[in-house]
């Protein structure tokens, strides 16, 4: 299989049903979701997160769940501070014995900080 059909089929599988929430601000759900799924991507978040389903950390959509009924700001600072930090001991699924690594030193702020947000925006709206 060539690697572009499987980076690809990849895609689907991450953002699949993902297409129902988390759009832009403009609206433009695919395009916005595409441009996140780079990032996710090309930061490594994919290798343990997916949009629904607990593959080695839990699902975008648990987290945002998890954290729908905190004040945005500070569910966003705990979110940030996880990703740069690590955490260990939050999720019962997480299938690393190492929990989150410390990402700080290898995903630049402004990816964090977008990617944070997009998870919070998967929450249904209070």
């Amino acid at each position: 299989m060539s690697r572009p059909l499987v980076a690809i089929i990849a895609a689907a599988a991450v953002l699949g049903g993902c297409g129902q929430q988390g759009a832009g601000a403009d609206g433009s759900r695919g395009v916005r979701e595409s441009e996140l799924f780079k990032l996710a991507h090309m930061n490594g978040c994919i290798e343990c997160h997916t949009v629904s389903a607990t593959t080695v950390g839990p699902s975008w959509q648990a987290i945002a769940d998890r954290y729908k009924d905190a004040p945005r700001d500070e569910a966003r600072a705990l979110l940030i501070e996880s990703v740069n930090k690590g955490s260990k001991g939050k999720w019962v699924t997480w299938k690393a014995a190492d929990g989150m690594p410390p990402l700080e030193r290898r995903v630049s702020a402004e990816h964090i900080v977008q990617l944070v947000d997009y998870i919070l925006s998967l929450a249904p709206s209070k």
